[in-house]
């Protein structure tokens, strides 16, 4: 992961990938689809008000992100109580959890999380990590995420579509074929999309021809 772009953006005042309230599909589908007996897992989290809405509705999200300034903002900004513990992972890194009785976010590289660190999950909710990789990482992405599923997991998985010759990315333009390929063990089903764009002043920038926000259902 390119820390220092990611590092760049949190700079900034306005991100068009931060939202200011829950994503519209985790509102309409997550208590259809998950339940509040497991944990939520929540890859790159950002500082991303999902996690608030799914403790609000009695889940335990986990949240994993490798900035330490959108953490730390996400901390600041909503005002949360936690109690932190740092542990070393097998890399070297330094991992930070910081929890409490409603949610728990690591402050890690996501690749360095293991089972021994977060148990195993059967739901997942991943908005911001698949689509913010590049094409040579997400086989790795997926592999990994699958160590730490359970049997019978469910993702929710939000994607981009859009003409790859408008924009590089990220956010990268994923298709049916790749989730499949990525995902060979389970069965994608697209449950909604809808366009971004005006959703942005910097989606109108671009003036993109197309610019749908994609969530599929991977089951296995």
């Amino acid at each position: 992961m390119d820390f220092e772009f990611w590092d760049n953006c949190w700079n900034r005042e306005s991100q068009p990938f931060h939202l200011a309230e829950a994503h519209t599909f985790l509102v309409k589908y997550v208590q259809e689809l998950f339940s509040t007996e497991h944990k939520v897992f929540v890859p790159l989290s950002g500082k991303s008000l999902d996690l608030l809405f799914l403790a609000e509705k009695g889940f335990y999200p986990v949240g994993v992100e490798f900035n330490p300034k959108a953490v730390h903002k996400f901390i600041d900004e909503n005002k949360l109580q936690f109690t932190s513990k740092e542990l070393l992972a097998e890399s070297g890194n330094q991992l930070i959890c910081y929890q409490n009785d409603s949610m728990a976010v690591w402050l890690a590289d996501f690749f360095d999380i293991t089972c021994e660190h977060v148990g195993k999950f059967n739901q997942v909710y991943d908005r911001a990590a698949f689509i913010a990789l590049p094409e040579s990482m997400r086989q790795d992405y997926a592999r990994h995420l699958k160590s730490l599923l359970d049997e019978n997991a469910t993702i929710l998985l939000v994607t981009m579509d859009y003409d790859p010759g408008e924009m590089s990315g990220p956010p990268f333009h994923i298709t049916l074929e790749e989730i499949k390929q990525q995902f060979p063990e389970g069965q994608v089903e697209e449950l909604c999309r809808c366009s971004l764009l005006e959703s942005h002043p910097r989606w109108k920038e671009l003036q993109l021809s197309r610019l749908d926000e994609v969530l599929y259902k991977i089951t296995f």
